[in-house]
């Protein structure tokens, strides 16, 4: 049987050794951290500690920082909070949400929701890159607006977002609204940003920050929702008031633990470790287009983060792809693993390409920076032999 190579960091990156260290250190722990024995407070010290982390990595305080199961969650209490504390704050008014066509499906999940919930709903367009329009963004801004969400880059093809020039949009008319007006937020979902990206929302002018801790190295199960500024969110569950009454239930310890190593890990490294992807992707793209000239890659590469990677073989379809990929020992996606249970273009391809070129579809190679570059050399091999045997 072939070597196997991972490479579908963007689904979920292996666990750190050092977080799989703190997480069981945590694990090995009795009670509960909302006692006030000695018991419960250890392990209220171990949270308090990975919150400093995760704050840490985002520049925000402590008190910012809401610990969720993951991005998921994290996405659906930015919407769906910010949306209904407006909402009970402005009876009867329909209130608008600004959003990109390419958001993550935990993100459309939950607009679908809104729009239940009686939310007009507008999308941006994106172009041949797969990014939004800052100045398409403030045109779609509106009085009714309460929020706006755009990701900082995208699951599938690695697409950067004008975050920043749309945080600036928000800003000016959060300045233009009477204090007693209706708010505006600005959500973004970071989850593929924070690898290879310093992500400071504060400074970008993000109100909602959704991360999750898998993709840095961390247990899946864990992420956090960062609120710079503490805007006021609705729960979406009542109980025993845990993360200051936003997210009740018993923490998760040890999965928190391991986020907060992950964080210190990963902000001790993350220079280094987007340089050595930058190499790793572009040794990639120049083996791929020695052995594969017609294959296409989705998007500028100055506009994407360097360890995402789509790619297209003309006339073949994605899945296929994947599958020979697979038995050849090399582990890709064929689109987001979130959405691989859909038999549907990913909607991704198609809001940036063409009817034929979105059904057909392709592979996402994503890697991380211990990655070696021999798996991405063996992976444009096995590419070109893929083509030849077509």
């Amino acid at each position: 049987m072939a070597e196997q190579a991972y490479l579908d960091h963007a689904a979920s990156a292996p666990l750190e050794p050092g977080a799989a260290e703190a997480m069981a250190d945590v694990a090995a722990l009795a009670g509960n951290p909302s006692s006030v024995h000695a018991f419960g407070r250890r392990l209220r010290e171990e949270i308090d500690r990975a919150r400093a982390s995760v704050a840490a990595l985002f520049g925000v305080a402590p008190a910012s920082v809401t610990f969720t199961s993951g991005a998921t969650e994290a996405n659906a209490l930015a919407l769906l909070g910010a949306w209904r504390a407006a909402a009970k704050a402005h009876p009867g008014r329909r209130l608008r949400v600004v959003a990109s066509p390419i958001e993550h499906a935990s993100v459309r999940g939950t607009l679908a929701l809104l729009e239940e919930e009686g939310a007009e709903v507008v999308l941006l367009p994106v172009d041949a890159d797969g990014a939004v329009s800052a100045d398409d963004a403030a045109a779609a801004i509106t009085p009714d607006t309460a929020l706006v969400s755009v990701m900082w880059a995208n699951n599938v093809i690695g697409s950067l977002q004008p975050v920043e020039a749309i945080g600036r949009a928000v800003a000016a008319e959060r300045a233009r609204r009477a204090k007693n007006g209706l708010p505006i937020l600005f959500h973004s979902d970071a989850v593929q940003a924070v690898r290879a990206l310093p992500v400071d929302p504060a400074a970008a002018g993000v109100d909602l920050l959704a991360v999750s801790a898998h993709k840095i190295g961390g247990p899946k199960g864990a992420g956090a929702l960062i609120r710079p500024g503490r805007a006021a969110l609705e729960p979406l569950m009542r109980g025993g008031g845990q993360e200051e009454g936003l997210r009740s239930g018993t923490e998760n310890a040890a999965a928190i633990a391991g986020f907060g190593r992950a964080a210190e890990m990963l902000a001790s490294g993350r220079r280094e470790g987007a340089e050595r992807m930058v190499a790793l992707r572009d040794a990639f793209l120049a083996a791929l287009r020695r052995g594969a000239p017609d294959a296409e890659v989705v998007g500028d590469a100055a506009k994407r983060v360097p360890h995402i990677v789509f790619i297209r073989l003309p006339g073949m379809r994605g899945d296929l792809l994947a599958m020979a990929l697979d038995a050849a020992g090399f582990a890709v996606s064929a689109g987001s693993a979130c959405d691989g249970g859909a038999r549907r273009p990913s909607h991704v391809l198609s809001a940036v390409l063409d009817g034929s070129r979105a059904a057909h579809g392709g592979i996402r190679v994503s890697f991380g920076p211990s990655t070696p570059g021999t798996d991405l050399a063996r992976l444009a091999g096995a590419i070109s032999a893929a083509r030849g045997r077509q």
